[in-house]
């Protein structure tokens, strides 16, 4: 049973369980209009859906908020040194969204030019800005010195000089830290595994390359190491890689002589996209991390580091919805039943690159009793371009809108035009206001693939 429900719903208190349940995965502020039709933060998504076409992105203030405050208040209870929360900008990042998340107050984590540029016009101090990536470019690297970013993560040996002539040349000292990777594999599609030994991301515990970025580090003039990273991945639900991480990242230190001041494991707890995944309770992995930091740096008389985290999903994936018009349904020949939706793979390539699950509701009839298992399919010209490959659904017709959850996280951040395809509109709703973050991007009205 996925978000169509079995049976009669025709009592109040089914109902309410019902709701319960949805929240689960759906925004906070889910609920259903007057007409029984589903709504976020009181707006019908029907409603919002005919104003705005489809498909059609809705990010839920009071989710967002939520999010960020529960990891704060648990970090607050866990950690009695300094703590920040960088939100990873590669879940999702627009200027609108940019200027509310740093309202909240929330750090940064970007990879590129462009976050750099995008989070410097939102408004974002440099001190709360980090800047990844495992080959930044010229401009990236002069933009984030000359800013004057928290830190440069340098995620090779060539990097880490690459960085210092740069520093020389502008006669600036820079501030980084030193991306490890630890070796440590975890449960999660291979595609989102990013610290085992054969990673392209970071210096490597075994072999001698990350003692010997701390060694060099330290030698090098323009440089200030303040601090280690390490990021094992995404959708990991077991805190113990994160325990095991964080401590061979403090005795590499210990070995070397170097006490972080800064101490960063990244982000990558997972969340649940399906009724039937596990519990996303952050809980577990900030238990991990903040009892393996403080036992380790008090057995060696260390002050505590300003533990920095970094998640971007765990913040907003749930938030978001995305919402499609039905269109054509047919039987194949195997006597699978195909509902087409007039999105998929430009906006949505997850369940193509990672076979990434979903789960889906009708706007129109969210309560309904499901008769029918479907396999929701886009309207591209790829046989991968499936978003859902099979969910049961209630009856239904042309022009009825499909709504997916969890959908506030790396769909839109690597949407494309493909088959010249508009990006979607994206819409924040907060306090009963409905506010653009991204207007529909046409392609046939701007032709930016022209000379």
């Amino acid at each position: 049973m996925d978000c169509a429900v079995h049976g009669i719903l025709e009592t109040r208190e089914i109902k309410q369980g019902i709701m319960e349940k949805l929240t689960m995965i759906f925004p906070l502020s889910t609920s259903r209009d007057p007409a029984g039709r589903m709504s976020i933060a009181g707006h019908s998504l029907c409603d919002l859906a005919d104003q705005f076409g489809t498909p059609l992105y809705i990010y839920d203030a009071e989710t967002i908020h939520a999010q960020v405050k529960a990891l704060r208040d648990i970090l607050a209870s866990l950690y009695p040194g300094k703590a920040e929360v960088a939100y990873a900008a590669k879940a999702y990042f627009s200027l609108g969204m940019a200027r509310r998340l740093n309202a909240l107050g929330l750090s940064l984590d970007v990879v590129s030019q462009g976050e750099l540029s995008v989070a410097q016009q939102a408004g974002f101090l440099p001190e709360r800005v980090h800047l990844h990536g495992n080959n930044k470019s010229l401009d990236e690297l002069n933009f984030a010195i000359t800013w004057g970013v928290q830190a440069v993560v340098v995620d090779s040996l060539e990097e880490l000089e690459y960085i210092n002539r740069l520093a020389v040349e502008l006669d600036k000292t820079v501030r980084i830290w030193l991306r490890i990777t630890p070796g440590v594999e975890v449960d999660t599609h291979p595609y989102r595994q990013t610290a085992h030994l054969g990673s392209k991301f970071g210096l490597p515990i075994q072999g001698g390359s990350a003692a010997q970025g701390i060694r060099r580090a330290s030698m090098l003039s323009h440089l200030q190491l303040t601090g280690l990273h390490t990021h094992l991945g995404s959708q990991i639900f077991d805190p113990e890689p994160f325990r095991r991480s964080v401590k061979m990242l403090i005795e590499l230190a210990d070995e070397i002589g170097f006490v972080p001041e800064e101490l960063s494991p990244g982000g990558g707890w997972g969340v649940p996209y399906t009724l039937d995944d596990k519990d996303g309770d952050p809980r577990p992995w900030l238990m991990a991390v903040c009892q393996e930091v403080q036992e380790q740096y008090s057995k060696r008389g260390w002050k505590l580091p300003k533990l920095v985290l970094e998640p971007g999903r765990w913040l907003v994936a749930r938030a978001g919805v995305a919402v499609y018009t039905v269109g054509t349904e047919k039987i194949t020949a195997d006597n699978t039943h195909i509902l087409a939706v007039d999105g998929g793979l430009a906006d949505n390539p997850r369940p193509a690159l990672y076979h990434a699950n979903y789960t889906a509701c009708i706007a129109e009839s969210p309560d309904a009793e499901p008769t029918q298992s479907v396999r929701v399919v886009g309207k591209f010209c790829e046989s991968g371009d499936e978003l859902i490959h099979a969910v049961d659904l209630p009856e239904v017709k042309r022009g009825d809108h499909l709504v997916m959850p969890v959908a506030g996280a790396y769909q839109l951040s690597m949407a494309s035009n493909y088959n010249l395809a508009a990006r979607p509109a994206v819409l924040w709703l907060e306090n009963g206001r409905v506010e653009l973050l991204q207007r529909r991007i046409e392609a046939f009205e701007d032709p930016w693939w022209s000379g």
